[in-house]
């Protein structure tokens, strides 16, 4: 296939949903302050009009060296992207794709800077995926039947249902979501939903109860329903040196991931998966992973997005036996130093002194923002901590968001390493130690906090083997 291809006509539809996110909050803000219908029909055909365009002024060319993909009419782009150079293959298919035999193909490099695919195939047929894998192996067309996966694991409905009632994270999404909405709502609609909670309050306590336990309920099923359609059939693979990741009930996503390169691996496991005794795996590249947010942050690349705890470290062995992983045997670091944890968080104590006096409810409410605090304050310190594994292994525990957090890492895999104190805590031999890795297209740091001078050089020491 080294002639120059124009896309599969359904191209035009993923262009148009793109085109559509896009325009999604102009239709929003319209619709809410009651904008004209003809206004929406405009940004519509506007989107399709762009879709149209865009699949007139695309085409690729897959040659046994190289793909090669096409944009523009006035300015024109030409993309290269050697095999070589390829991190991640992602395979997609929409429902409406299925009909037509045809797959959606992203392909990223770990050298790329950009938040989105360095290369994209909107819609082919579905046998050029394995026209790319056999350029990009140097392998022949025609081959014999692919061996049965060495291990698998999939998540069944009850998995999900499970991750989903336990999802802390659409919690946060929802505060961002009403946040934002109190600045676009029209001001007749922020007084009918006052003069609603008004007349809860004065019904008393079972009304409000009854109310609560509504939006209870409500979040819990945003939650199951976002989290079944990403969820829906996940299953992965280890088959020679190739993780496979399938996903999706509307969207079904396939990813292909060499082992050589993840980066490290991640075991997550918020407060009420920590009752359940669930856990849930992600694994950590150095390029691949998608981008999402207003801060274009990384997605957790799951490989077991909810697992038991008595199955989590055998499961991994199965599926990465060049890890070893087994569980951590944890240092404390940072033992009898809860006060620097707790030290300004106790400055809410006059505070919530001066809200009793003023009012019992702004009193109650500042010391219950404050029992908040100190209790994750708590939290952080009672978790944090470290394990050198192996002579190049490292495990990393740290709490963040109401989630236990163990990063596992390979010592080459650590960009770099600091060591902080202050004129104060020197004296007490007690300081920060910071650790970048490489993730996605950017980096992150680990950060443990008021830990000892010892333990300190004990890590550095093991980052400058």
């Amino acid at each position: 296939m080294s002639n120059r291809q124009k896309f599969h006509p359904m191209a035009i539809a993923s262009y148009w949903i793109q085109a559509l996110r896009t325009w999604l909050f102009l239709l929003v803000l319209t619709l809410i302050n009651g904008g004209s219908y003809l206004v929406i029909l405009g940004i519509v055909a506007l989107a399709l009009v762009q879709a149209i365009a865009k699949y007139l002024t695309r085409s690729y060319v897959i040659s046994p060296e190289k793909i090669i993909i096409y944009h523009g009419f006035f300015r024109k782009k030409e993309t290269d992207i050697p095999y070589e150079r390829i991190q991640t293959i992602k395979q997609r298919q929409w429902f409406f794709y299925k009909p037509f035999n045809i797959i959606q193909i992203l392909i990223e490099t770990a050298g790329g800077k950009s938040q989105e695919a360095e290369g994209e195939l909107p819609a082919v047929d579905i046998n050029t995926l394995q026209l790319l894998e056999s350029y990009r192996h140097r392998e022949p067309l025609e081959k014999e039947p692919q061996t049965a996966a060495e291990a698998t694991y999939h998540v069944t409905d009850e998995q999900i249902f499970l991750f989903g009632i336990t999802d802390l994270s659409i919690l946060a999404s929802l505060t961002a979501l009403i946040a934002f909405g109190t600045e676009l709502i029209p001001d007749s609609w922020y007084t009918n939903v006052v003069t609603t909670a008004e007349d809860a309050y004065r019904r008393g306590w079972i009304f409000l109860l009854g109310l609560a336990l509504l939006v209870f309920v409500s979040i819990m099923l945003i939650s199951l329903a976002k989290n079944f359609f990403q969820f829906y059939n996940f299953n992965v693979s280890r088959s020679n040196q190739t993780l496979t990741i399938e996903s999706g009930l509307l969207e079904r996503k396939v990813q292909k991931i060499p082992v050589d390169k993840i980066q490290g691996i991640r075991i997550r496991q918020q407060v009420l998966r920590k009752v359940l005794k669930l856990s849930s795996v992600e694994i950590i590249l150095a390029g691949g992973q998608e981008k999402q947010g207003e801060n274009n942050t990384p997605t957790k690349l799951y490989v077991l997005p909810i697992i038991s705890d008595s199955k989590l470290y055998q499961t991994l062995d199965q599926l990465l036996p060049e890890w070893h992983m087994q569980q951590p045997d944890l240092i404390r670091a940072s033992t009898n130093k809860i006060w620097y944890f707790w030290r300004w968080y106790l400055l809410f104590i006059p505070v919530i002194i001066a809200g009793f006096y003023f009012h019992f409810y702004w009193g109650l409410a500042a010391m219950l923002v404050a029992t908040y605090f100190l209790f994750c304050a708590w939290l952080d310190y009672h978790y944090q901590g470290y394990a050198i594994q192996t002579a190049s292994r490292l495990c990393l525990q740290t709490f963040e968001s109401l989630t236990k957090v163990q990063t596992f890492v390979e010592r080459p895999k650590i960009q770099a390493l600091t060591n902080q104190t202050s004129k104060w805590l020197y004296p007490k031999q007690i300081g920060h130690t910071k650790m970048t890795l490489k993730t996605g297209l950017g980096s992150e740091s680990i950060k443990l906090k008021f830990i000892g001078q010892k333990h300190q050089h004990k890590l550095k020491q093991f980052f400058n083997k």
